[in-house]
């Protein structure tokens, strides 16, 4: 027994040498690495005169080669592009680029961690961002003839990752010396959290760090205490919080909108009814032998049943929906009632859904600044105003959509053929009549007759008149895909509840000459990759030329350039609020010359490059925002963080070498990683905002921009600044994120989760999500009834049918077997992912299949079958999983590996058409590969 003992005690030492003292030396490549790399010929090219090694695929973890670690690297991960790791044998490993993190594996507190490096030419570089370390010393940029030795001491328990923002940089070694022994414990990789959700009922822990974590109660058996420790207990895993635990709150879920559903027997069946913002909706099932079906809404303006726009009754193959718009706030009734080929109602199908919650749109800020006016085409309180007139555009009638239009000619009126002739009548100045032209469904930029702005896509012109316009998407699925939208010269122009997606330049761009515009609940996604800082699209919504605008309850999604404000032309009286920047990089505003910029109550959520940027004299108001792993939440040009303190004027700043302006913070929440540095007696000149302690606080005269030497006006304590109601900092990301915040209706047709850990930190483009966005289709079929595509007669909408046929989109689900893959993107619109794709490498049936869908505690795929099927899921072996949940219920059948295509197939799981299905996280994290559908005769 004591020998036992003793040879424990032994292994115990050699663990505890191998985790406290660690050292990799890329001056010496074992043998074995070397063979590794020159068998892997896919993976790596050799070049003979260096005597390197060039990586031909991405890495995004271990240097690998054919699909081993290699030695020389174990333990290290990195994120690189194709052709930007390279491996000098016996010399040294380059990081071949800008921006490619080098990570350790987890290190104890306290370790002394030292690094040798050079630049790779004459550009002076150094590793300028590194985390987790502190203390840091003998690392200056330099060139290439400058080898630097850096050490730091670990702060925290976990990973230390080193990035070089200047440039490309040889690595020749890294060790780690002593055993640590710090308090802050490493935490496992998967804390099984979910993402705030207010429709259901969560558990919220906040951490030390002020960071929170969610979870649904419904899943959480249990949560634990053993003195400082806290175990959130469920089904998908347990997770221990050690010592990191500050509070636990409990949130009950937010059903307010949704209504009560009564659906009689042998009637149209409602699957679900809601309440949004000025507007309500209804989803259903259709029947067999009905060949429409008839919408009628109750409440408030309306004292009966009054039937909605047919335009709005929609046919989405597997399931229809109609959106009843321009509501006010209050409680609805919706009616639904099955029609005949003779088109007579069947009055024994109807059924209603009742006590639908409608709010009221937030139209705080300055585009309503001093009018009692409504922005658009509608009253402040969401109804149409007196003589307005409404139109459809759907993909087959965008070109031939007809209307007669105020021109100025002899005989005042036109008729306008396609939505961008409606709108260039604007342009002689004449039209001040209110239009609603509401969007269904998806518009590519070849279904839209020529585009009045090349650059950009749709224009919308005025000549200084009150134009009384809103260009607004009906549902959840209104998207432009190709094009943008471009405003000049607009006088009360209202944007809202549609998505731009793959644009060729600017998303949105309010340009020239604007006066009370807004735009809001729109989703921005990644324009055109033109390359260089336009790889996701040039800006996602641009402010410039314009005076008194809002832009508000917006989704941006991982944009890079998101919202520039003024390019050195006139913008002042603008306002950002409740805009969710979600993992977007910059800009969000970048600021010049405004005097009068607000920004409040916006969700910064995972900003690899910095937050509100203030140039040029500007005065900035940021006002209980909330800012989570943002890297610099808030800077000012040519001072503070943006030139390290003042000593790297000349080539440090990180966004502008303009003067600066003056931002005034009050109220916001700083949380994660991030740099911040406030004014104070003691640092009176590189400060990145003066931090007010009360919110009618006064920035004092005194404090000025280091470069320009202007000051803040304080403007936001005047007594003619407009009347709002912030919402608490630390509500912003459950504001935000709820279903009546930041993007379309029901959050949009399109859905995307994005991996914290990686995201945060990387502002390349994520090619998995440009994949997706751009297949995208929308599931639309078409319009019930269908001969109607044109102009409404919803009471105060307009009596102009229009040309062309029922949209199409996504057509009926195919005969035969479907086998539908996820290399990046579903191969088939019958499936929705949630959550993110992850490296399967599988070969099924002879095809080779790189990427499939992560089932993680974050990851669903969401479909509903047409028809009785046998499903089949095929799994990756990348990971442990074997079985998944459906509809919440783990899967009980078994299945076959095959070792050679590195899959996992399970038996067929019989499916119920109708039904809506969902696969989630089994008993371990999976990767779906392909789902397999055999019809069931």
């Amino acid at each position: 027994m004591k020998k036992l003992t003793t040879i424990l005690s032994l292994m115990l030492l050699m663990m505890s040498i191998a985790v406290n003292a660690q050292t990799w030396d890329f001056t010496k490549t074992p043998a074995g690495d070397v063979t590794a790399l020159k068998a892997a010929t896919t993976e790596w090219t050799f070049t003979e005169n260096n005597n390197r090694y060039e990586s031909k695929i991405a890495i995004d973890g271990a240097i690998k080669a054919g699909g081993t670690e290699l030695e020389m690297t174990q333990g290290l991960t990195v994120k690189a592009a194709e052709k930007k790791i390279r491996i000098d044998v016996d010399n040294r490993l380059q990081l071949a680029g800008k921006n490619i993190p080098l990570t350790t594996p987890a290190l104890k507190k306290g370790q002394v961690v030292t690094i040798v490096c050079a630049s790779t030419g004459n550009t002076a570089v150094t590793f300028d961002q590194i985390t987790n370390l502190s203390g840091i010393s003998g690392l200056s940029a330099a060139d290439k003839n400058t080898e630097q030795t850096g050490t730091g001491t670990v702060t925290a328990d976990g990973v230390v990752t080193f990035n070089c923002s200047g440039g490309s940089i040889n690595v020749y070694s890294i060790k780690v010396e002593g055993e640590g022994g710090g308090t802050d414990p490493v935490q496992p990789g998967d804390d099984y959290s979910v993402a705030s959700n207010t429709q259901v009922n969560q558990a919220i822990l906040t951490l030390k760090d002020q960071s929170r974590k969610y979870y649904n109660t419904d899943a959480v058996s249990s949560i634990d205490f053993d003195g400082a420790n806290v175990t959130v207990n469920q089904s998908v895993g347990n997770f221990t919080y050690q010592g990191n635990v500050m509070e636990i709150n409990f949130r009950k879920a937010d059903t307010s909108g949704q209504g009560e559903i009564v659906n009689p027997e042998g009637a149209v069946q409602i699957t679900e009814a809601k309440g949004w913002l000025e507007s309500a909706y209804i989803k259903f099932q259709k029947m067999d032998g009905a060949k429409s079906y008839n919408v009628y809404v109750l409440g408030v303006i309306y004292n009966e049943y009054t039937k909605i726009d047919q335009q709005l009754v929609r046919d989405y193959g597997n399931y229809g929906r109609a959106d009843v718009v321009g509501l006010p706030a209050g409680t609805y009734n919706i009616k639904i009632v099955a029609v005949n080929a003779n088109d007579e109602e069947i009055a024994s199908t109807a059924s209603e859904a009742t006590g639908l919650e409608v709010r009221s749109y937030n139209r705080d800020g300055y585009a309503h600044y001093n009018t009692n006016e409504g922005i658009g085409a509608y009253n402040n309180d969401g109804t149409l105003k007196e003589g307005a007139r409404v139109i459809y555009v759907t993909k087959d009638n965008a070109k031939t959509v007809e209307l007669s239009m105020n021109t100025g000619n002899k005989n005042g009126e036109e008729v306008r053929v396609g939505i961008q002739e409606i709108l260039q009548a604007y342009e002689k100045g004449k039209e001040t009549r209110p239009l609603a032209i509401r969007i269904i469904g998806q518009l590519k930029k070849a279904d839209m007759p020529e585009l009045g702005s090349s650059a950009i896509g749709l224009q919308v012109k005025g000549k200084d008149q009150q134009m009384n316009l809103t260009i607004e998407g009906v549902g959840n699925d209104a998207t432009f895909h190709g094009f943008g939208v471009l405003c000049r010269n607009c006088q009360f122009v209202e944007l809202r509840n549609f998505a731009v997606m793959m644009h060729p330049e600017d998303g949105i761009s309010f340009d020239t000459d604007n006066l009370h515009i807004w735009g809001h609940h729109l989703d921005i996604f990644y324009g055109e990759n033109k390359g260089g800082d336009k790889s996701k699209g040039d800006g996602s919504f641009d402010v410039k030329g314009t005076l008194y605008a809002t832009v508000s309850d917006n989704h941006f999604w991982d944009s890079g350039k998101c919202n520039l404000n003024s390019n050195k032309d006139e913008v002042d009286f603008v306002t950002y609020h409740h805009n969710w920047y979600d993992h977007s990089d910059s800009r969000h505003p970048r600021v010049r010359l405004s005097k009068h910029l607000h920004v409040y109550n916006n969700y910064y959520d995972g900003n690899a490059k910095y937050g509100i940027g203030a140039t040029m004299g500007s005065c900035v108001f940021s006002e209980n925002n909330y800012f989570r792993n943002c890297k610099n939440p808030m800077l000012i040009s040519m001072q503070g963080t943006d030139t390290k303190m003042g000593t790297d004027e000349k080539d440090a700043p990180t966004f502008s070498k303009e003067d600066g302006g003056i931002i005034k913070a009050f109220g916001n929440i700083l949380t994660g990683n991030y740099s911040f540095v406030p004014y104070s007696e003691t640092n009176s000149v590189q400060f990145d905002a003066y931090v007010a302690t009360t919110r009618n606080e006064q920035v004092p005269a005194n404090v000025v921009t280091y470069h320009g030497g202007t000051g803040y006006n304080n403007f936001d304590t005047a007594s003619d600044f407009y009347s709002y109601t912030p919402d608490a900092a630390e509500d912003v990301p459950a504001v935000v994120t709820s279903q009546y915040g930041a993007g379309r209706c029901e959050k949009g047709d399109f859905q995307w989760t994005f991996n914290n850990d990686t995201e945060d930190r990387n502002y390349e483009v994520i090619s998995e999500l440009s994949n997706a966005l751009k297949n995208y289709q929308s599931n639309l079929v078409g319009i019930f009834g269908g001969e109607q595509t044109g102009g409404g007669d919803q009471p105060g909408g307009g009596d102009q049918p229009g040309g062309g046929d029922q949209p199409g989109g996504g057509g009926d689900q195919p005969e035969g077997t479907v086998i539908a893959t996820f290399d990046g993107a579903p191969s088939s619109t019958m499936f929705t992912v949630g959550g993110s794709y992850g490296d399967g490498k599988i070969t099924y049936n002879g095809t080779y299949l790189k990427k499939g869908v992560k089932l993680d505690s974050k990851g669903s795929i969401t479909f509903t079958p047409a028809k009785k099927y046998n499903m089949t899921l095929v799994l990756a072996t990348a990971k442990t999983g074997r079985d998944v949940s459906l509809n919440g219920v783990k899967t009980t059948v078994s299945g076959t590996e095959n070792t050679e295509g590195a899959y996992y197939e399970l038996q067929p799981i019989e499916l119920t058409p109708g039904t809506v299905y969902t696969l989630t996280k089994g008993s371990a994290e999976s990767i779906v590969m392909v789902i397999k559908l055999e019809p069931i005769e």
